[in-house]
């Protein structure tokens, strides 16, 4: 890895490196995109993601969501009338592989659109019970029964 006749080369090994772990950390998160004006929260615990992002004056029915590989793509479009001006939103999110979108639920709520991304269950942690730990106890409490009685 090291080169001491080229510490250019040591150099761009480096940089390569840090480049890597950038983009693997980045990879992870989701990316907004689109419509720099837009905002949404994400809040995540042990089971799922949840993805709120505010449409108001959007009619639910005129919103639309689309999910390609791991992109979800958020859109809503609200004509324009006598009171308000037209309203357009469009929001594009990769989302992280240990999101399961083919469970993805959404819900709108007083100018609220909430997304919930269950995390799949092959990364979840969970207890692995050891085989033989119970049946060691029994087996030194007979032994133990044994040689009281003796």
């Amino acid at each position: 890895m090291f080169n001491p006749n080229n510490p250019f080369d040591n150099f761009f090994q480096i940089q390569r490196e840090v480049d890597r772990m950038f983009n693997q950390f980045w990879a992870d998160l989701p990316a907004r995109t689109t419509n720099a004006n837009s905002t949404f929260q994400v809040d995540a615990n042990d089971d799922q993601w949840r993805i709120d992002v505010p449409l108001p004056g959007v009619d639910p029915k005129n919103v639309s969501l689309e999910v390609a590989g791991n992109t979800l793509t958020i859109r809503a479009h609200e004509p324009k009338t006598e009171r308000r001006q037209e309203i357009r939103y469009e929001q594009t999110l990769t989302i992280p592989q240990f999101l399961d979108l083919d469970k993805i639920g959404a819900s709108h709520r007083h100018g609220m659109l909430e997304l919930t991304v269950p995390i799949k269950d092959a990364v979840k942690p969970r207890r692995i019970q050891i085989a033989g730990a119970s049946e060691d106890r029994k087996q030194l409490k007979s032994e133990d029964r044994e040689l009281t009685r003796a």
